[in-house]
């Protein structure tokens, strides 16, 4: 069983889980934080197996958030779902302390190979599903942690207006959690690394 350590904010951490948990037996959440500076003392109290960060850092603080890592624990399985735009450079500096990192658009369950986990499954074939202009404007709200009244607020129309936009994008996407309806929104390039990254902050 492998044991992993998640880090970045609350709705993709909960989606990557939703995601590739095939089986409950596969793995185990040993910690899960918010803050990437938190990690060190984390994983010196945890000892995870595996490690996925996923974060909006630039590539300078990225680069000292890997060394802080690595001075804790040099054998780790580190990786890196990065929401940052110049990937290449952030790939090639990470890779001085054994990181991988992933591009946003990357499949949930590649990133779950790279972690070690088992049996995960390949996911998001098919047609891609067409949204309207407000479900992707709710979506987008909806990524940024806003609530069902605080998108309707901001929208001005009612929650029960909200409610069945989300509906209806779950219905589409096949998902069963605004969660899993952000990350699948992720997936087919309805919600870009940019909205992501404003989220993140």
């Amino acid at each position: 069983m492998q044991s992993i350590v998640l880090c970045g904010p609350a709705l993709y951490r909960n989606a990557f889980y939703d995601f590739i948990r095939v089986e409950r037996g596969d793995f185990k959440i040993a910690a899960h934080t918010t803050e990437v500076r938190t990690l060190g003392s984390i994983i010196a109290h945890s000892m995870p197996d595996a490690v996925l960060v996923i974060s909006g850092l630039g590539v300078g603080e990225a680069e000292h958030e890997a060394r802080k890592i690595r001075k804790v624990d040099l054998e780790v399985n580190l990786v890196w779902w990065s929401m940052y735009s110049d990937v290449e450079l952030l790939r090639q500096r990470l890779s001085l302390y054994d990181t991988k990192v992933a591009t946003w658009d990357a499949n949930p369950h590649a990133i779950a190979n790279e972690l070690g986990i088992s049996e995960s499954k390949p996911s998001f074939e098919g047609i891609r599903p067409r949204l309207t202009r407000q479900e992707q404007h709710i979506l987008q709200l909806a990524a940024q942690g806003l609530s069902n009244r605080a998108i309707a607020n901001r929208l001005s129309v009612s929650e029960s207006t909200v409610k069945n936009h989300l509906r209806h994008v779950s219905a589409k996407f096949n998902t069963s959690s605004r969660a899993q309806s952000v990350w699948q929104a992720v997936q087919w390039g309805y919600l870009t690394p940019q909205a992501l990254h404003t989220a993140d902050r």
